[in-house]
């Protein structure tokens, strides 16, 4: 029996399946002289072609799908890998040769994208990153300032307009109008780069986003964090990753998700944090979403993938209509809990 499986998994599939039929053929030729030896019956000659035929094709297929099946699997790899799984990987199964080169070199293939994937994905959202915060510095440092300057001038100018009513109006107009650009500039700047993340970390950037965004438009919200994760520090891109992640699935419940609360959780396991996006909304089924919009831009799916990709996070969004969405995130992480933003690796 060893010999067997020993041979069939030395032997290539061409061969196995050359061998197969050769075999069947032989059979014919050898049931064919038999007819035309000893004079059968046309019965029994028919019930030998059928015996032949359904041989025939009970061999084949079996010899097919057990010689095909690697091929299959690699299949479903190739799927599950367009589908976005990048994680995925055909096991090497032994039986053929040849086709255990080809799922070596597609698994090696595979290894070589991912990497490279990740290495274009962390250099562009770092030079995003850069250019986010040089515009949110500029617009506070030059833009802001300015707009700040012209409200301090409106002001004197209106209280130099003592009695002359019209005119002080519609200079109070137009500081009211300024001081609502400046609100907004103020907006812009912190979605762009929020500095409450770079000087005090992921959690209290979380906290004022929930108070200042989400609340504000009128959902109830709530903040889980555990204790030990208060003041811990994360390398840079692991908490710029994150916080845009939890930020882009909140602004999905303001936008999209009709819900009236939201709720976010961290925590951290052995080896691992967790986080949790919560809403009690409409709900959507993601493969429908997908259809409608390939490339995930309505939901910013796309960018939560490359970012969770960036900090070698698992990303994953439950939805289904009338129950809420739920995202989670699950990030490797080894280190200890740290009040200096530089500890670790900054």
């Amino acid at each position: 029996m060893r010999w067997i499986i020993a041979l069939h998994n030395r032997t290539p599939l061409f061969l196995k399946v050359l061998g197969a039929n050769g075999f069947l053929v032989v059979v014919g030729a050898l049931g064919g002289y038999a007819i035309a030896r000893f004079g059968l019956e046309s019965q029994d000659v028919l019930i030998f072609v059928a015996l032949g035929l359904v041989c025939s094709l009970g061999i084949n297929f079996f010899m097919l799908r057990i010689a095909f099946g690697p091929l299959f699997r690699l299949q479903q790899v190739m799927e599950a890998v367009r589908a976005g799984d990048f994680t995925a990987r055909c096991p090497v199964i032994p039986g053929d040769p040849d086709v255990h080169r080809l799922t070596e070199t597609f698994n090696l293939m595979l290894d070589q994208l991912n990497a490279y994937r990740q290495q274009v994905a962390s250099q562009i959202l770092r030079a995003l990153e850069e250019e986010r915060k040089r515009i949110a510095r500029e617009l506070h440092d030059e833009t802001s300032q300015a707009l700040t300057s012209i409200v301090i001038s409106l002001e004197m100018m209106e209280q130099s307009l003592a009695g002359q009513e019209s005119l002080a109006e519609r200079v109070r107009s137009i500081r009211e109008y300024t001081l609502q650009t400046l609100e907004e500039i103020r907006r812009l700047t912190y979605d762009l780069r929020p500095s409450i993340l770079d000087d005090l970390g992921l959690v209290p950037a979380i906290r004022w986003y929930l108070r200042h965004r989400v609340a504000e438009a009128g959902l109830q919200t709530e903040l889980q964090v555990d204790p030990e994760l208060e003041a811990l520090r994360l390398p840079e891109e692991v908490e710029v990753s994150l916080f845009r992640i939890i930020q882009e699935a909140l602004t999905n419940v303001r936008k999209h998700s009709q819900a009236t609360s939201a709720k976010v959780r961290l925590w951290a396991e052995p080896g691992k944090i967790r986080a949790r996006v919560e809403d009690n909304g409409k709900g959507f089924v993601l493969q429908e979403a997908l259809r409608q919009d390939p490339r995930g831009r309505g939901l910013g799916l796309v960018g939560m993938r490359e970012r969770a990709a960036l900090a070698g996070a698992q990303l994953r969004i439950d939805s289904a209509p009338g129950r809420g969405t739920v995202v989670e995130l699950e990030v490797p992480f080894h280190g200890s809990r740290t009040e200096d933003s530089g500890a670790l690796g900054r």
